[in-house]
């Protein structure tokens, strides 16, 4: 297999050690579980941020993983995303998931689509509510690749939000679940099942109910409060409800949410995928005999706290404490379940997020919020040098003048996204992101795409934080493989997220088609 180069780009680190195309060493025995976990924008230095206070699952993970940091191979970074790519081991431009919605050709005109939508698989229950499913998803994962090297396999996924539970198990069918927010309950698709089982009728309406608090307070030692931001900022949440502790009586009733809509912002629903999934892995005997089985695990909660409060807020610091029992949590029952040694995992994460633009400011980097206004200048400079465009230069020449704006980093055409030598990282990045049928708006009806310099979010909203940009700090997640066989130890190499489902695969003993775009990690023990 000849090696790719290694580069690194400021602000957009991107390489491998040749280390990284080495085959699996000494594979354990066949695992009886394979687990995949994605934590919803987990930002990589997060992990490391409060190292010394975490006592569960990040602790295990840090202390008998293999640790590596990982980087996101393409460039918009979006949920949707990042999960075909963790559970295929493509990028978006094959696996045809770009992002968590585009615009897709039909005939002359171009309709918008969600990523797992599906008309003919309606929501169990729920009639009125758009179907769900894999039916978007050009490329086949790892759920699949065990499947297929025994049809005895069974298969359970289970997440807080419907395109990670969908897209971790790719095509593959079994228990397919997850936590719809805005019903404040555990559902899924006719694709899966045609009636819900009477255990997920019993969960939602006796368990589900006593895992969702409606105070969310602080539990922080100080010296770890010391490590976040301060615990109040105009530019977080609604600018108001900025501080501990949060209670839906205050809050719910001052902005008229519903409870189900409140406690979609705390920590609690991803206490509740872990219940809901323990009952999963029992209901449908996973481990119970010598097939490899896969188990997937979406938690979600660190993207919505993250977008609402920013990554170093007290919110995110108390939602990763509460993450850490969660996972500790798992992987306890993991031991207890299937028995120790007799499972392996991989965590990751979809993405990573931007430090909230005025934080940055603050402390002397880059940070800023595109305005309205600016974003209306692009639109006017857009459309006076589409006035004055030859026939079959529009994009082009509209690129030309965006690029005189102080605000924009660049602008790429989707032309060249389509042809020819990518003319830098960015463009190599965008690249990997970009399918001919399935695009961003801009890209679509304009036939461009602006990027903002680093630290810019390109979103008018006045408070919050997101991501989606191909700058480093939106691509860069921690990748740690644990259980049986695996090599403990922090990795200099930084690896890319395509590299983990073959990894699993490998170690697990499961063919993996041979046209991935990732290579298996050496992560095992040696002989």
């Amino acid at each position: 297999m000849s090696l790719r180069s290694r580069w690194v780009a400021p602000f957009l680190a991107c390489g491998w050690m040749a280390a990284c195309t080495s085959a699996a060493s000494n594979p354990p025995a066949d695992p009886a579980v394979v687990v995949l976990i994605s934590i919803d924008q987990l930002r990589a230095d997060l992990v490391s941020r409060y190292d010394a206070f975490y006592t569960g699952g990040f602790r295990r993970l840090i202390d008998q993983g293999a640790y590596f940091e990982g980087v996101h191979d393409h460039g918009i970074s979006e949920t949707a995303a990042g999960h075909a790519t963790l559970s295929t081991g493509t990028v978006p431009a094959r696996t045809g998931i770009v992002a968590n919605d585009w615009l897709q050709r039909v005939g002359e005109e171009w309709v918008n689509v969600y990523t797992v939508a599906d008309t003919t698989s309606p929501i169990l229950g729920f009639p009125e509510m758009e179907g769900r499913s894999p039916l978007n998803l050009l490329r086949s994962g790892l759920a699949e690749w065990i499947v297929e090297a025994n049809p005895e396999a069974k298969v359970v996924s289970v997440a807080g939000k419907d395109r990670v539970a969908v897209l971790l198990a790719a095509h593959a069918r079994g228990e397919i679940y997850w936590y719809e927010a805005g019903k404040a309950r555990f559902v899924t698709s006719s694709y899966y099942r045609d009636a819900y089982p009477e255990w997920v009728d019993r969960f939602n309406a006796e368990v589900l109910p006593t895992l969702l608090d409606s105070v969310w307070d602080a539990t922080a030692s100080p010296e770890a409060r010391a490590l976040a931001r301060p615990d109040t900022a105009p530019y977080e949440g609604d600018g108001v409800h900025t501080y501990f502790p949060h209670r839906y009586d205050v809050e719910g009733g001052e902005r008229g949410e519903s409870f189900a809509d409140w406690v979609a912002g705390t920590p609690y629903p991803d206490r509740a995928t872990l219940e809901f999934a323990k009952v999963a892995v029992r209901e449908a005997g996973l481990g119970d005999d010598e097939i490899t089985d896969y188990l997937a695990l979406g938690f979600s909660q660190t993207d919505r706290i993250g977008h609402d409060n920013g990554p170093l807020s007290q919110e995110q610091l108390e939602n990763l404490l509460h993450l850490d029992r969660v996972l500790g949590d798992l992987f306890d029952f993991l031991d207890e379940e299937i028995g120790e040694g007799r499972w392996i995992a991989a965590l990751s994460a979809d993405h990573g997020a931007l430090t909230m633009p005025e934080w940055r400011a603050e402390h002397g980097e880059p940070g800023k919020r595109l305005t309205r206004g600016e974003r209306e200048e692009m639109l006017r400079v857009a459309e006076a040098a589409l006035a004055k465009a030859a026939p079959g230069e529009e994009a082009a020449a509209q690129a030309q003048a965006l690029r005189e704006l102080p605000f924009l980093h660049d602008v790429y055409t989707r032309d060249e996204l389509a042809s020819g030598e990518p003319r830098d990282s960015v463009a190599r990045l965008l690249r990997n992101s970009f399918h001919p049928e399935r695009t961003k708006p801009d890209l679509a009806r304009r036939g461009w795409i602006a990027i903002g310099p680093p630290g810019t979010y390109m979103s008018t909203a006045r408070t919050g934080s997101g991501h989606g940009t191909p700058w480093f700090y939106d691509r860069n997640v921690p990748v740690i493989f644990l259980g049986a066989g695996i090599q403990t130890g922090r990795r200099s190499e930084l690896v890319r997220t395509v590299d983990v489902a073959p990894t699993l695969a490998a170690v697990a003993g499961i063919a993996a088609p041979d046209d991935l775009d990732g290579e298996v990690l050496p992560v095992t023990t040696a002989p």
